[in-house]
This record gives structure tokens, C-alpha cells and sequence, in this order.
């Protein structure tokens, strides 16, 4: 049973591309368990731009001619799935195509409305992957599957949820043998960038996120794993540079002082993302140490009131001006601090919105790279349960230019999709907060994000 995993297009145009980390930890899932007949299409990688996106996916699968299709759909890859799965069943219906990730994960019921896909894999995809293909391969029943969703007739089954990997170090890293080599992906790279996630997971429960609801807390791989992993990286790679990928990489602090001082004697740089009040001096020193160039938080808002709003979780010691003495500690560090900052939060004032954009212009000053952002309605959050009245209808793109999923390329490949889809497209979406004027609004954000913004891409 040929089984092809997918990596749907979004990026086209980018010259600089890292290997699909989720798809690689699927295959080496199956690879370990038996299944020897597993490929990875990486469209991502194959589709470099625009121009007949779904021809030459179309082309691209084929070629595998595989019985099963794997494909992998977050929210950015939501207009490519809906079309891609309805015509390629339309072509091929003995085809069996399941759909993961963390949009089809989140919106099995919908997922399955709005195309013909066969199955939704939910949640963490390695043990369910594996135990679905099995059911498939011996003719058992769906129903014995935990953690899917499927069709049966008109009729959209789920089974129950399926427990949480409980010791990451059992997972085989990801199998990037089975993509072209990376000198292709990284044309103009000396050495090589690579994710890695060192944990799963986030403890807290920010009503804007997903992660929680989908991940339930933080699991973290043994610090030992970890850098066997390193290790093969740069044994089979000329690897340059790690992104750590973790939600918050120094959640929890002996394990992540420990990491970091194993990392002091392996010869590669990192950036990672934490939560600023999980980091201290000591702890930033060692970083630093270990290779640490850039570190991304977000801080949200300079509002303590709408900092409890989203449940960030913050101390009541973590001020503003505790903000702006740690961001000053990093840049003295010789640290890139990344800060990201959101407005059009529910029930937020005028004045909210300004002392953020101040906040946000003081740490630009103390050398910060920022980012500012409308809050999106990503429909698996709490926040649209919460404020679905609050929602109101925009193209933020036409409107500010600014984007959280589709930026202008990915508008240019999917034009015609964003518009059959539009209901579904976050970027379409800001929640009200207190100002009632949109045009004030407009006004208020590109005055700030014209002294705020700095880079867009975390990289």
C-alpha cells in the first residue's frame, strides 16, 4: 500500500525554505513501525510560484500514484486543501485522502462539509496515523480507530480522543532523507537552517491560541534526545542554524538550563520563543552562552487589564517597565529580543491602544525588533466563543494591510478561493473592541504600526 504524504504551497516565491518538519515526523512514524512504501510531496518546495498552483499539484501527486494521501492543513493551508481534495477525489475516488493538522483538527464537522475528504486525523498525528493505516491495510472498522473523524455515507463518525504521546523521545526523528537535499531548499544558504522542537505544548490558556486546546500542556523531550538530534543534523548536514519551535522553550527552567548548557559545546546558533517573565538574567546568560542569538515574546498589550482579559497568565510583577529592564538586559546581551503586540482586543480603550503603541515605540528604542498585529478570530479559540458579537466583517488587507494568514502572495495564488471561501478566512475578521468608529480605528493602528513595525518574518 503506497501511502504519499503532502505539504501543501504557500510560500512560492521565497528563495529560502525549511523541510516540513510535521510530515517528516509522520513518515518516520511509519517507517520505524514496518511501512516501507512512504513518500513525501513537499509543494511547499515544488511550487515556486503562482501560476497554475493546482495543475501542477495535480501533476506533481500523480507521478506517486499513491493509494493513500496524507495532507497536512493549518489555517493558511485551508484554500489549497478544500480545492486540491475535491479535485483530486473527483480524478481519482479509490483514493483514500485523510487530512491533519491543526485547522482540519480543530474543524472536523466543517472540514468534511466543505470537501470530500475521507478521514480527519485529529490532534497529535503519530500513533493515529500509524493505527489508521493499519485499519485501512487489514479492513477493520473506522470506529476501532481513537482520534479520527470519518465519513460514512452522509453521516461524519468521530471516535474518541486519543491519549497524548507521553514520552517524546520514543518518537524517530523526522525523516528528512525522504526529501531533496536541502542544498535545494537553501540555494543561497553557506549552511543550513532547521527546526526543532525540543517540547509539545503550552500550560497556559490565552483565550487568542489554540495550542492549549490542542496540545493540553507542555511535553518536554529529554535534553539528552534533543541533542542526538543536533547531532545527526550535523552529521548528515552542513547545519548552520536551529529555529526552536517550541511554544516556550524555558517553560520550565531547570530542564531548559540544562539544555542550554549542553548546547554551549555544540558548534550551532539558535533562536527560540519564550514567555517574557520565564526568563532572568542567569538564565539569559547562559543562552547567550550556548548560542543564542534571538529570542520572540509576546507581550500582547501594555494593559495589565487586557493582558487578564486574554489569560496570559502574567505575574502582577511583570510591568511594563519589567518588560522594558529585561528587553535592556537582552540587547546589552548582545540578544535580538523579538516583541509582538496586539491591538483591536475586545473591549480595549483608546487609551489601551495608545499606551501599547508606547510601549511598543520605548522597546523599538532599546533596540527591539516589533511586530504589531489585529487580534484574529481563529475560529478554535476561545475568544470567538467568548466575543462572537464583538466580531465585525474587514479585509484587512485592503483596509491596513496587514495580515495574520494570507499575506500578498498567498492572496495572489488563491485569489479566487479567499473570495469562495471568504467566511472562513480569518484575515477577513477583526473583533470590536471600545472604539465604535472603524475609520478612528484605521486611523489609530497605521499611525502606530508606522512607527512600530519592524520585521514581519520571525526567522
Amino acid at each position: 500500500m503506497k501511502v504519499t504524504l503532502i505539504y501543501p504551497p504557500w510560500q512560492f516565491y521565497s528563495p529560502s525554505k525549511l523541510y516540513p518538519m510535521g510530515v517528516c515526523y509522520l513518515a518516520a512514524r511509519l517507517i520505524r513501525t514496518g511501512f516501507e512504501n512512504i513518500d513525501i510531496v513537499d509543494l511547499n518546495y515544488e511550487i515556486s510560484d503562482t501560476q497554475d498552483v493546482f495543475k501542477k499539484a495535480l501533476e506533481a501527486v500523480e507521478k506517486r500514484n499513491p493509494d493513500i494521501l496524507g495532507i497536512t492543513c493549518w489555517t493558511v493551508h485551508l484554500p489549497f486543501c478544500l480545492e486540491f481534495v475535491a479535485l483530486y477525489k473527483k480524478k481519482h475516488p479509490g483514493v483514500k485522502i485523510i487530512l491533519g493538522g491543526v485547522h482540519a483538527s480543530s474543524q472536523p464537522e466543517e472540514m468534511m462539509k466543505l470537501c470530500p475528504a475521507d478521514i480527519i486525523v485529529r490532534g497529535e498525528g503519530e500513533e493515529t496515523f500509524v493505527d489508521l493505516i493499519r485499519a485501512i491495510e487489514k479492513k477493520r472498522e473506522l470506529s476501532e480507530v481513537h482520534g479520527i473523524s470519518y465519513r460514512q455515507g452522509e453521516i461524519v463518525h468521530h471516535t474518541e480522543e486519543r491519549p497524548l504521546v507521553e514520552n517524546l523521545d520514543d518518537l524517530p526523528f523526522p525523516a528528512y532523507h525522504l526529501l531533496p537535499p536541502i542544498e535545494r531548499y537553501q540555494p543561497l544558504n553557506r549552511s543550513y537552517v532547521f527546526s526543532i522542537l525540543a517540547s509539545r505544548g503550552c500550560s497556559y490558556r490565552c483565550i487568542f491560541c489554540s495550542a492549549n486546546r490542542l496540545w493540553k500542556y507542555q511535553r518536554r523531550r529529554s535534553t539528552e534526545n534533543i541533542i542526538a538530534e543536533i547531532h545527526s543534523l550535523i552529521d548528515r548536514y552542513d547545519l548552520g542554524f536551529i529555529r526552536f519551535e517550541d511554544d516556550d522553550l524555558t517553560m520550565k527552567r531547570e530542564w531548559a538550563m540544562q539544555l542550554f548548557t549542553l548546547l554551549k559545546d555544540v558548534p550551532v546558533h539558535f533562536d527560540c520563543l519564550t514567555r517574557i517573565d520565564k526568563v532572568d538574567r542567569e538564565l539569559l546568560q547562559v543562552m547567550t552562552e550556548a548560542g543564542c542569538e534571538g529570542i520572540y515574546h509576546g507581550v500582547e498589550s501594555a494593559s495589565a487589564r487586557l493582558r487578564k482579559l486574554l489569560r496570559k497568565g502574567f505575574p502582577d510583577w511583570m510591568t511594563n517597565g519589567y518588560v522594558k529592564n529585561r528587553i535592556t538586559e537582552e540587547v546589552a546581551l548582545g540578544l535580538t529580543p523579538t516583541v509582538s503586540a496586539m491591538i483591536g482586543i475586545p473591549t480595549e480603550t483608546e487609551e489601551e491602544v495608545r499606551e501599547t503603541f508606547d510601549l511598543m515605540c520605548d522597546l523599538k528604542r532599546l533596540g527591539a525588533k516589533t511586530q504589531l498585529w489585529m487580534m484574529t478570530p481563529y475560529p478554535d479559540t476561545d475568544a470567538v466563543t467568548l466575543y462572537r458579537d464583538h466580531l465585525i466583517r474587514i479585509d484587512r488587507w485592503k483596509e491596513l494591510r496587514q495580515f495574520d494568514v494570507f499575506s500578498q502572495v498567498p492572496r495572489e495564488a488563491y485569489s479566487n478561493l479567499i473570495k469562495k471561501y471568504d467566511s472562513l478566512i480569518p484575515d477577513n475578521w477583526v473583533f470590536k473592541n471600545a472604539i465604535d468608529d472603524f475609520r478612528k480605528m484605521k486611523e489609530l493602528y497605521l499611525n502606530g504600526a508606522s512607527k512600530i513595525l519592524g520585521e514581519l518574518e520571525f526567522v
